[in-house]
Formats: C-alpha cells, sequence, structure tokens
C-alpha cells in the first residue's frame, strides 16, 4: 500500500495590498470651491463695513445699484439673534426704542366721541313729569340722568327745580327763584367755585353722564366755551387761595369765639382752638391782610416767628405786621373781651 504524499497544498495567489486614500483633494482642483470662498470672503467684509457706518452703506450700495446687499443686512439687523452679542448697550436701547415709536405710530388712535349736544329746549322735556322722556339735570352743562334719585329731582321732591335746566349758581347761591336757577356762575367767592367744584365731582361719581347742553359752557358742537375756560381759572385761583389759607391757619390759628348780648364778644385761646392741635396756646390778635376782614387769631408768643425759624428772637409772631392787640387787652393776657358799641 502506498504511502501519501508529503508534499505542500499549493498556495492561493495573492491578492495584494490595498491602499484607501481618505484625503481630500485639494482645495484648489474644484473652480466652485474658490468662488464660493470668494463671495463668502467678500460678503463679510461687506457687512463688516456695514457695521462700521450702515448709513453710508446704505446710500453708497443703493447708488451702485446693489440695496439688496443692505437690505439682507439690515435683515440680518432685526431678527438675527446673534447680531445682538455685537451691539453695544447704547445701540440695542436706540433700536428698541425706535421700534416702540414705530409700533406706537402703527396703533391706530381713536377718534374722539362726539357727545351728545342738548339744546335748552330739549333738556326741559326731561323734566320726570308724566309723559316725560327722563329725569335729567344739569351742572355746569354737562348733562346727567337722575332718575334713580326722582324723589329728590321728580315732581313733587325738594330739588325739583333742579330738574330740566342748568341751574348751577343756584347750588352755591341758594337763590332758588327764577332769577337765581341759571347757568351763569360769574362773579361768584372762591368758596362757591370750590362749592361748585364739589358738586360737579358728586354727580359725575353718583350719577350717569348723558351728554352736554347747549349754552354757557358747551356750545352746539360740544365744543367748551369761552365761560368754561373762565371758570377753570376761577376754580384754580380759588384752589390756590385755600391752600394759602391751610398754611396762614396753621400759622395763625382762629381763636374760639363767644358773644353775648351783655358782655360782648371773648376771645381766647387754647392748644386746640379753631381746630389746630399744636404744642403752644398763644394770645389773641387781631390778623389783617388786604382785602380781607380781620379776624381773631392765636399768635405765638414765644420762639422765634414762623416766617423766621433761625431768627435768636423769643417774641414768636407777635412782632408780625399783620397783628394788632385788641383794645384793652394785656399783652399776654390768653382771654381778651371786646364790647361792641
Amino acid at each position: 500500500m502506498a504511502e501519501p504524499s508529503s508534499a505542500p497544498p499549493p498556495s492561493k495567489p495573492s491578492l495584494g495590498k490595498v491602499r484607501i486614500n481618505t484625503s481630500p483633494p485639494p482645495s484648489g482642483t474644484c473652480p466652485a470651491h474658490n468662488w464660493v470662498y470668494l463671495v463668502l470672503g467678500l460678503t463679510g467684509v461687506m457687512y463688516a463695513i456695514y457695521l462700521g457706518d450702515r448709513e453710508t452703506f446704505t446710500k453708497v450700495s443703493t447708488s451702485l445699484y446693489l440695496g439688496g446687499v443692505s437690505t439682507a443686512f439690515k435683515f440680518i439687523d432685526d431678527y438675527s439673534p446673534f447680531n445682538e452679542f455685537l451691539e453695544t448697550d447704547e445701540e440695542l436701547i436706540e433700536k428698541l426704542k425706535k421700534q416702540n415709536k414705530e409700533a406706537v405710530k402703527n396703533e391706530e388712535v381713536p377718534s374722539p366721541t362726539r357727545p351728545n349736544v342738548l339744546t335748552k329746549a330739549q333738556l326741559a322735556h326731561y323734566d320726570g313729569s308724566e309723559g316725560s322722556p327722563g329725569l335729567y339735570l344739569a351742572m355746569m352743562g354737562v348733562v346727567y340722568d337722575v332718575s334713580k334719585g326722582k324723589e329728590y329731582y321728580g315732581p313733587g321732591g325738594g330739588y325739583s327745580f333742579f330738574a330740566g335746566k342748568d341751574a348751577s349758581r343756584a347750588f352755591v347761591s341758594g337763590q332758588f327763584d327764577e332769577e337765581g336757577l341759571v347757568e351763569d356762575v360769574s362773579g361768584l367767592s372762591s368758596s362757591d367755585y370750590l362749592g361748585l367744584e364739589e358738586w360737579a365731582s358728586f354727580y359725575e361719581k353718583d350719577y350717569v353722564r348723558v351728554g352736554v347742553v347747549e349754552g354757557a359752557f358747551y356750545d352746539k358742537a360740544g365744543e367748551v366755551t369761552q365761560h368754561w375756560k373762565d371758570v377753570q381759572g376761577w376754580m384754580e385761583i380759588a384752589r390756590e387761595e385755600r391752600d394759602k389759607q391751610d398754611v396762614e391757619k396753621q400759622m395763625f390759628p382762629p381763636c374760639n369765639v363767644e358773644w353775648t348780648q351783655a358782655d360782648g364778644s371773648r376771645y381766647w385761646c387754647t392748644a386746640k382752638s379753631g381746630g389746630v392741635s399744636r404744642d403752644w396756646v398763644g394770645v389773641p390778635r387781631q390778623l389783617y391782610y388786604p382785602a380781607r376782614q380781620p379776624r381773631c387769631a392765636c399768635v405765638r408768643d414765644r420762639g422765634p416767628p414762623s416766617t423766621d425759624p433761625g431768627a435768636r428772637t423769643d417774641t414768636g409772631d407777635l412782632e408780625s405786621p399783620h397783628v394788632k392787640e385788641y383794645e384793652g387787652c394785656g399783652a399776654k393776657q390768653w382771654e381778651c373781651r371786646v364790647k361792641e358799641d
């Protein structure tokens, strides 16, 4: 039996080495790449110039028919979140202000509503009587629906004479006849104008405004008249005088006053006289101011004067040119009696 051959098996043919090149081809070998890099570079340079001077860049680019470039850059300014990192605080604040102004400008401004204007004849029908269309009254030209107060303003009510008309003057004069129930309020005192202001606030708060009446305060177009403007000025003067009197009252509190036919007038001061609480009592004096009736005031008799707290005097306000002693009353007396003739 023949032995098996010990020769090695035939070898397989070699495939050789396989090389894989993973490096990208040189950029210069692709013309398209070169153009892309060139465009991006030019765009970056132009954007940098734009950021340096937006207004000049826009003008120049528009003159060269490249306005679309500046438009694109402005779009980036307005909407790109990355651009905000490049802005200074001043630029950001200025941009926000500009955007706010544009938003306000674009908002629709509602046209003012023309008030409902009634003639005096029309207002007269609203007296609350049977068959009347309603119950109205006017205060300084403004018409209010006072139907909910018909027990006062309706027929038989205590204030029925105000219904269907503007009787502003009577609210402070107390004259409720035909001559007094009028709209004209010229020539009143300061306190009367303050009273009118309080009445107007009362009706504005408690009743419904339905329009205005043509007359002293409003014309047929619903515009304010010169009389309305005059009244506002008189009210402002009255408020200023009130404020001055409040200061004066603190400086010169009113005295307590008592009168009897047998003894005449008695004036005296306490730490709360005149409704002004204080840490001093004072002495009674006549207080004079130009164009005003004198009144009794409690005047400080110690320490520096009220008008000059730093003064080194100890006579209080006794040396004020506006105060005068009562005849027969001692300089330091806290009580004075005056017998009128």
